[in-house]
């Protein structure tokens, strides 16, 4: 934590007293021909350091597997957003040059406010430039290259784009750690799956405990004590299954501290524990969430109190509050018979 600090002030420093020499047209050895942004080679790139001026900042490190990414070393990194950047660094191209009359506000713009990329391969940096804002007809991206030999922008800012591309490229350079973080909450392979425990705290007799005793072979129990009898397997197997790689929305960062511990403190929907067949346990609980829309009305036509898209959760393993689906979550707590074989006898099949 304290060499991020110090990064992020080097940075800082670096930055400003960089972006001083441009404006004041010091320009030194400064190249005026750094142009070129792209990285050809991205699966040579093992390390990405993205840092803005208000002191947040990300080190993108690809893991010994050379598949995963972690963001700080402390947490896995989101595939998909590794992945857009990645696409981002090897197809961006110059559009044009920043046009005289406009080069010193963009370059001020860029001192005030722009991402530094940096971006290693080998432990070795291979290329680093800012990212600021979009153009104004946001189909392109203020961004200025970094001489390596001089760590000094060069004195001609670009407007970047990726080639049939329609956007802005700004905002693929995120800095806060946790948009960087993987959304899993349950990642299992259903062999590596001991025992799932589904707690209904406002109704304790609905609760249950899925275990796995061997191939083909499963209890459910009741957590008030009742063994199910007559267990389908393949509803057990089709279970299991959901738990393969399930995500939470988003971390609920919309929500004041004051507003999640006194939802926290509040009694949980649901609460599900996974344990795998090392005895790791993974415990989230479900909460009801206050709805933020206006107007929406209940079967009764009365105001709707809590969201009935969505929850919230506490992911007990990270202590992360985070925003989740009905629609994804709500078939990993089906009532207890949906594992009990269903009858198929004439007086259960519906009337013509």
């Amino acid at each position: 934590m304290k060499r991020n600090r110090i990064a992020i002030i080097l940075v800082i420093i670096l930055g400003s007293l960089s972006f001083w020499f441009i404006v004041n047209k010091r320009k030194g050895t400064i190249k005026e021909t750094l142009r070129d942004f792209a990285v050809s080679d991205t699966a040579a790139i093992d390390k990405i350091f993205l840092a803005d001026k208000s002191g947040d900042a990300v080190t993108l490190e690809r893991n010994p597997n050379g598949t995963t990414w972690s963001v700080n070393g402390k947490y896995t990194a989101r595939i998909d957003g590794i992945q857009t950047l990645l696409t981002t660094i090897k197809k961006i191209d110059i559009k044009e040059p920043v046009g005289k009359k406009a080069q010193d506000n963009v370059v001020k713009q860029l001192a005030a406010d722009a991402v530094r990329c940096e971006i290693y391969s080998k432990g070795e940096l291979i290329k680093a430039y800012y990212v600021g804002s979009h153009t104004q007809d946001m189909r392109g991206t203020y961004m200025i290259l970094m001489d390596l030999e001089t760590m000094k922008p060069s004195a001609k800012p670009f407007v970047t784009y990726i080639p049939g591309f329609e956007g802005y490229l700004s905002t693929r350079y995120f800095t806060k750690e946790k948009m960087w973080r993987d959304r899993s909450i349950f990642q299992y392979v259903p062999t590596d799956i001991a025992s799932v425990k589904l707690e209904v705290p406002d109704k304790p007799e609905l609760g249950y405990e899925v275990k796995v005793k061997g191939n083909n072979d499963y209890e459910v129990t009741m957590l008030s004590g009742k063994k199910l009898s007559d267990i389908d397997p393949l509803a057990v197997k089709q279970y299991l299954s959901y738990f393969q790689q399930v995500n939470f929305e988003s971390l609920d960062m919309a929500m004041t501290e004051k507003e999640i511990d006194s939802t926290l403190k509040s009694r949980p929907i649901n609460i599900l524990t996974v344990t795998d067949t090392k005895g790791k346990v993974n415990k989230v609980k479900f909460f009801a969430r206050k709805t933020k829309k206006e107007g929406i009305l209940d079967t009764e036509g009365k105001p709707l109190e809590y969201d009935i898209d969505r929850m919230n959760a506490l992911v007990e393993s990270t202590n992360d509050f985070v925003l989740v689906q009905y629609y994804v979550f709500g078939k990993m707590m089906p009532p207890a018979d949906y594992f009990s074989k269903k009858s198929t006898s004439s007086e259960n099949k519906p009337k013509s």
